[in-house]
């Protein structure tokens, strides 16, 4: 079977070394150099496209499944392309728009997308997803999930770990969550706690856009997804936020236009990536199913890889995306149209195979479940 990967970053990089040993893999981007290299690291087929300029859907159209890890402003563009091609599409871009948007384009194309399919929005997802099917509705779920360095460091406690405009966006997008069985609109940021982690320290969570899809499809009268950092993070944040360098509108400078965001991200990348301190990556999902009923608790952790240089980030976005393209290819996923990976993880066989996988990839997924 043949996978397009759409983005040769550092997720693209994941869900194409994760899938190389079972697929005919070809990873697509816009750099040369960049393809070069990992048509040499990873033995993969490579093919210069530029996602932001070219049409998708003449590419995407000779192979059976497309696996996206663009960033997320060029997520519809991704699943318009793949409507077009007739292609079934994995895509894991943070995008703004409502993806449900293109269902009926979906729909009438024949294919399947499952957008979200990272960690989280991904698979946070499943995990719900897995404990709604059990219960007519859930009373409460809370979803916390960061990516860390290993240690807390200086300035912000934070290191590159994706897109950092997608980043960026978590600190900038109205958050939606769902309280007393309303869905409320909030700031990113809001909803702040403090809690403790036996090997990480004091950290802190607040409210970011990460439930998406879970409002419209799980059943719950309380529901919130929050970003984990180190203590103060969110303050250091709020301040940069003040100063206005997370604005979108054009400012000048000395005669020079510049969006302060899009520089922003541009620093963060070049001064916040810190090559040599690795990455953690935390989540944890407490379900209360019922009033009355004991609380179901998943936790996911996994740190870089020093063999093969994968940052937890990169391993745990991009073997979750790997993990449903795999059920995509065995026709597991029956469903047409937009299908969000709560939907997916719903089937107690694909739920189970994706938490194998994972597992089989070195990330650890546990649960107190059994014992509920």
């Amino acid at each position: 079977m043949r996978v397009l990967v759409l983005g040769g970053g550092m997720v693209g990089q994941g869900i194409a070394y994760a899938l190389k040993s079972e697929s005919d893999i070809t990873i697509a981007d816009y750099s040369s150099e960049k393809l070069q290299r990992l048509k040499k690291d990873l033995g993969v087929d490579v093919l210069k496209v530029d996602a932001v300029k070219d049409q998708l859907a003449p590419v995407m159209k000779d192979f059976d499944v497309v696996s996206g890890a663009l960033p997320g402003r060029l997520g519809m563009k991704v699943i318009r392309e793949a409507c077009k091609a007739g292609v079934d599409l994995v895509d894991n871009s943070f995008m703004e728009e409502d993806f449900y948007a293109l269902e009926k384009d979906a729909l009438q194309s024949g294919i399947t997308v499952v957008p979200d399919a990272g960690i989280a929005p991904g698979l946070s997802n499943v995990i719900v997803g897995r404990i709604a099917a059990d219960y007519p509705q859930l009373e409460n779920v809370d979803i916390k999930v960061g990516g860390l360095p290993e240690k807390d460091i200086p300035p912000i406690g934070y290191k590159v770990l994706f897109s950092p405009i997608d980043t960026l966006d978590e600190f900038t997008r109205k958050v939606k969550i769902l309280k007393n069985g309303k869905i409320t609109e909030t700031e990113p940021g809001e909803g702040l706690e403090y809690f403790f982690v036996n090997g990480l320290g004091s950290l802190e969570a607040f409210y970011t856009n990460g439930l998406r899809s879970l409002l419209r499809n799980i059943k719950a009268s309380n529901m919130v997804e929050k970003t984990v950092r180190y203590r103060g993070h969110i303050e250091k944040m709020n301040f940069l936020k003040d100063l206005g360098l997370l604005d979108e509108t054009t400012t000048d400078v000395n005669g020079v236009k510049v969006v302060p965001k899009e520089l922003l991200a541009s620093l963060f990348l070049k001064n916040l990536s810190f090559p040599d301190v690795r990455d953690i990556l935390y989540m944890e999902i407490r379900v209360t199913p019922a009033r009355g009923k004991e609380e179901i608790v998943y936790t996911v952790s996994d740190k870089e890889d020093e063999k093969t240089g994968f940052t937890a980030m990169t391993r745990t976005t991009g073997f979750t995306n790997a993990a449903i393209t795999r059920l995509m290819l065995k026709g597991a996923i029956k469903e047409k149209g937009i299908i969000p990976p709560e939907i997916v993880g719903i089937n107690e066989n694909n739920f189970n195979e994706i938490i194998r996988f994972l597992e089989k990839m070195g990330v650890t997924v546990s649960s107190n479940k059994n014992r509920i």
